[in-house]
């Protein structure tokens, strides 16, 4: 290849690209008929919630976190962050088993439930209060972002997952 071939290929030459049919649209922009829209805004319903799933995980959550946390040694802080995390794991696992659908939805909701009775006081913290009012609310928020990942986790994990019932897919157990 001569250098003036290399350089006609990398000169920019104007008006190569057709131009847009709308001169108000950019280029670039995506266009969608009305009925594409539709397709892609409609959402889904959020599943049926199983109050007592919740209720019975939250219930279970707090229990045992407050009896692994009173049973713990006040010396060994990694029992304090634990008790909390066993509890809410097996409470969230408990709802997305009674739920029997939508584990991650029940295990959030088990979350969410534990963190307002942990903000009541009746449920430990998964990080002790230290330090000025900022380290404080940090180790707050931090806490309950682990809990709620937790709990929708151990909730994700216990609901049944769409499988065949045997292994010819005909139905029939065998």
């Amino acid at each position: 290849m001569s250098g003036d071939d290399s350089r006609r290929f990398f000169d920019f030459e104007p008006g190569t690209f057709r131009e847009p049919a709308d001169p108000r649209r950019p280029r670039g922009s995506v266009s969608f008929c009305p009925s594409t829209l539709d397709g892609i805004t409609a959402q889904r319903p959020l599943p049926t919630t199983h109050y007592l799933a919740v209720a019975a995980g939250v219930l279970v959550a707090a229990t045992i976190a407050s009896l692994l946390r009173l049973f713990a040694s006040p010396t060994a802080s990694i029992f304090g962050i634990a008790a909390p995390l066993c509890g809410i794991a097996l409470g969230g696992f408990l709802a997305g088993k009674a739920a029997k659908h939508a584990g991650l939805y029940h295990g959030a909701l088990v979350g969410v439930g534990y963190i307002a009775v942990e903000a009541i006081g009746l449920a430990p913290a998964p990080f002790e209060s230290a330090g000025g009012s900022l380290t404080e609310g940090l180790s707050i928020i931090a806490g309950d972002a682990l809990l709620l990942a937790l709990a929708a986790l151990a909730g994700w994990i216990a609901a049944p997952r769409a499988a065949p019932s045997s292994s010819s897919d005909t139905g029939r157990g065998r």
